[in-house]
């Protein structure tokens, strides 16, 4: 049963991504849910959207990851805290592993998918991807979300 619930999950992914390239229907997903999916992060943010409730377990980042990662920006954020993508790599041990996997890569998917959400302010974005305090990698976190980038 769970090989049918992975078909069935990978069939829902490539039929919204089509719909997200499909000239006419491109403009009904938006940016950050069409890019949760190519990226496999569970669109925790979604609330009101249910194509993915049931199945979330096939998703590779986590609504756990997700959390974790947003409320610290968050907490940090609201106590005009601003923090560099070296110190959330810091904070969460990316470096060295941790326990609840969030890695270099997942923490630039999930943040660019918050960026993509539009959570947060200029001075936020900025700061996290200040000069000489982020990896090159992580410069995507703030481009322009292209969905051509599907078609490769």
């Amino acid at each position: 049963m769970k090989e049918l619930g992975k078909a069935l999950y990978n069939l829902q992914r490539f039929q919204l991504l089509q719909a997200k390239i499909n000239l006419p229907t491109h403009t009904l997903i938006p940016d950050h849910y069409a890019y949760a999916w190519q990226v496999n992060l569970f669109p925790v943010l979604d609330t009101g959207v249910v194509l993915h409730e049931e199945l979330e377990h096939y998703f590779t980042i986590t609504r756990k990851q997700i959390e974790k990662i947003k409320k610290y920006a968050d907490d940090e954020w609201l106590k005009s805290k601003m923090r560099s993508f070296y110190d959330f790599e810091d904070y969460f041990g990316c470096r060295e592993g941790n326990k609840d996997g969030i890695t270099r890569d997942v923490l630039i998917k999930v943040l660019r998918y918050m960026f993509l959400k539009k959570l947060f302010d200029d001075i936020f974005w900025k700061k996290l991807l200040e000069t000489a305090k982020f990896p090159t990698e992580a410069s995507v976190i703030t481009a322009k979300y292209k969905d051509t980038y599907l078609l490769g």
